[in-house]
């Protein structure tokens, strides 16, 4: 995500009061939402499909959230009159909550919930079907951190968010829950979904202010960090046994540490 100035024109304002309107949830009840969202579809097939990708510009104090579309034209006059999946709007939704629609590319947002923050964007006919290709809604989807901070503080932040994975009130209820039947909280996919999407959410945004190493380092966590969800997963779906799954867990904990020397090593022979 780019925030820079410009000069455009307003031509849709909408005013979004954080205490009025809607509220910062965390990432598990923002994941639960979209688990559970259910719309009428319209699929769309053939050439010249429907796209859709948003883009947070600061204009001063505040905000403008920009919709850049191809295939696909806002159409406010034709509401509710035919379901033709290249015309509609969108459907903003912040934080899993549904926010208005929008009919033109710039969307005036006065202030967001503290915290880390989901947009998101569904394209939508006028008949209010959700516009889908191969099944998948044809949506984009940024994050944004408000009060906006800089790597250092970012990087605190994680922590902080990462720490509250297992120290939430949440975290402490499912780590009691794994010590019963014999496990520490990181041998669970919910956790490690926690961890990966704190991380993935606030410091993604920064990988052009890591250095090369920082940035190695990172993907390599990230990385790890799916490949170990989707082992606990097999052992919570009773695919794999406990050995095998701490047997593979292990395997891509190290992954990181050897990815980062192999990084390390390829820089040297280069001379960086």
């Amino acid at each position: 995500m780019i925030l820079h100035k410009t000069n455009i024109y307003i031509t849709a304002i909408l005013m979004l009061f954080c205490n009025s309107v809607f509220s910062h949830e965390d990432a598990e009840s923002r994941i639960a939402f979209w688990k559970e969202y259910y719309n009428p579809k319209i699929e769309v097939s053939g050439n010249n499909i429907p796209s859709i990708s948003i883009e947070l510009i600061k204009i001063g104090p505040f905000y403008q959230l920009k919709s850049n579309v191809s295939n696909f034209t806002f159409t406010p006059s034709e509401d509710r009159k035919n379901n033709n999946p290249k015309f509609g709007y969108g459907k903003l939704f912040i934080n899993g909550k549904y926010v208005s629609r929008i009919y033109s590319p710039y969307v005036f947002i006065r202030q967001f919930p503290e915290g880390n923050n989901e947009i998101k964007v569904i394209l939508s006919s006028n008949m209010d079907h959700d516009i889908s290709y191969q099944d998948e809604l044809i949506s984009d989807e940024i994050f944004f951190q408000f009060p906006e901070y800089n790597f250092a503080e970012a990087r605190a932040q994680e922590h902080a968010t990462s720490t509250q994975c297992e120290f939430s009130e949440q975290g402490k209820l499912d780590r009691a829950k794994l010590q019963k039947i014999g496990l520490t909280v990181s041998e669970s996919s919910k956790y490690l979904q926690c961890r990966y999407d704190s991380r993935n959410s606030i410091l993604s945004n920064f990988k052009k202010q890591m250095t090369r190493l920082q940035r190695v380092h990172h993907d390599a966590i990230l990385n790890s960090l799916l490949s170990r969800i989707s082992v606990w997963k097999k052992y919570e779906n009773k695919e794999i046994s406990l050995a095998k799954a701490r047997e593979l867990n292990t395997f891509y904990e190290d992954k990181i540490h050897q990815t980062v020397e192999e990084h390390v090593k390829k820089s040297k022979k280069k001379g960086y």
